[in-house]
Formats: C-alpha cells, structure tokens, sequence
C-alpha cells in the first residue's frame, strides 16, 4: 500500500485499483476549515475521471468521530440550550456552525456522484452528522461493537449529514423516524435492517475492509459507471434536499 498524502487529520493512500481515505483526528476542526476540506474535496473530485481507481474506500480512526468530539466542538461554538428543550439552542458562532453543514454536505454530494464504487468503514462511536456521510457509500462496514450516537437529540439540533434523507430512503417512514429518535443503535441492530452490509471483526479493521473491498476491483470500469448511474437515480433528489435543509436554517 502506498501513501500519496499524509495530513494531521487526513491520510490518502492507494492500494491497486482502492484509493484509500483515512480520517485520523479533530475531524470537527478539518471539517471547519475550507482549504484544509477544500485539498481532500478535490482529490474526491479528481479521482472522478481516473479509470484506474475502481473503488473509493474511506473509514475513520476509532472515536475520532465520538461524541466527546461533538460535545467539544458544541461547546467551542458556545450552544446555549434553551431549559425546556422547547427552541433549538443559540449557537453565537454561526459561521462556524454553517460552515460545517456546508461543507460535510459538499462531501456527502462528491461522494454520492463518483462513477465508482463507494465504501465506507466505521469503527467505535460515530455521531450524527458523520452518520449520514457513511450512509451515502454503495458498500458500508461497521466493526463489531460500533454505535451510532444520535447526539443531535441531546442539544435540541436537526439531524444533520443527510441522516433523515438516507434512513427515509433505506428504511419505512416509521422506522427511519423511531431510529433517529433514539440515542444510539448499535452495529447489530442496523445490519438487520439492512443500513450496513456487513460487521467485521475487531481485529485488523483495514485489512478486513481491504478485503471486502478489493473484489470489486475484478469489474470493469463501465461497468462500474453504469451500475451507479442507473442505481443512483434514486438520489437525484439529494440536491433538493439539501437546498431544503438550507432554506429551514437560513443558511
């Protein structure tokens, strides 16, 4: 496996046909920033025209998504909540805060139009926004033990990262809205119903995903582009939900 690029929060490296992206640490504060995003937003986008890569496969370092991050980055943004739970909390940094639904929502869209296949691997505790980013791959692994924290209940906030339009688009109205109104579900409980493909085991988390994923390697690469074009017709209403998204926050 070879190391193209190495960041204090990101790391790129390729091996065959998978480029793979690895998210290392203070995803909250890489997430804010436009041209530390901006250089792995474009290495997204480049790979686009690339008939060589077959398979985008990116995962995070366990908890550097967690919810201890979530409360540290609410915390610096100053949310102040509202004692009966009532209005959503006053956030003083709006720039940050509409900077980092923003941008993770231009991740969500590169990946969602890659011609091809998009897997995604997650490891310990993932929080909402981070969520709905692992939920737009075509393929998605979870380690044993993972959970989804749904943190965004906890300070009154929306589910943000396009949680609602991936579990509408997955599950019936009913449990999509039950799953969100919880505050986490584990690796299990979303593999049977069907949101994740498959749980690896604790041990050699790469490896594993490398595994899974270098198969997909064996296709050729119109046929890649044309699976995911026709299958990705079901999400050309991605985009209007983001405007939507963007309307209610005054964004």
């Amino acid at each position: 496996m070879k190391t193209i690029t190495s960041t204090e929060f990101f790391e790129i490296s390729r091996k065959d046909a998978i480029s793979i992206i690895r998210i290392k640490r203070n995803v909250f504060d890489f997430i804010c920033d436009i041209e530390l995003s901006g250089e792995l937003l474009n290495f997204i986008k480049n790979i686009k025209g690339n008939t060589e890569i077959k398979v985008l496969l990116f995962y995070n370092d366990p908890d550097c998504v967690n919810e201890e991050q979530y409360d540290n980055f609410i915390e610096r943004i100053k949310c102040k909540i509202d004692e009966g739970h009532q209005l959503a909390p006053n956030i003083e940094e709006n720039d940050i805060r509409f900077r980092e639904i923003n941008i993770l929502n231009r991740f969500i869209k590169a990946l969602a139009n890659l011609n091809l296949i998009v897997a995604s691997g997650i490891q310990g505790s993932i929080v909402t926004p981070f969520v709905g980013l692992a939920l737009v791959a075509d393929f998605i692994y979870a380690q044993k033990g993972t959970k989804f924290i749904m943190a965004h209940n906890k300070y009154g906030l929306h589910p943000s990262g396009g949680l609602p339009f991936f579990l509408s688009s997955s599950l019936h109205h009913s449990m999509a809205m039950e799953f969100q109104m919880k505050e986490f579900f584990t690796a299990e409980e979303a593999y049977e119903m069907g949101l994740i493909n498959k749980i690896l085991p604790e041990q050699d988390f790469l490896n594993n995903l490398i595994r899974e994923t270098e198969k997909f390697s064996n296709y050729k690469h119109s046929t890649i582009q044309q699976t995911k074009r026709l299958t990705n017709f079901s999400r050309k209403s991605l985009d209007d939900y983001f405007e939507m998204e963007a309307r209610i926050l005054n964004l």
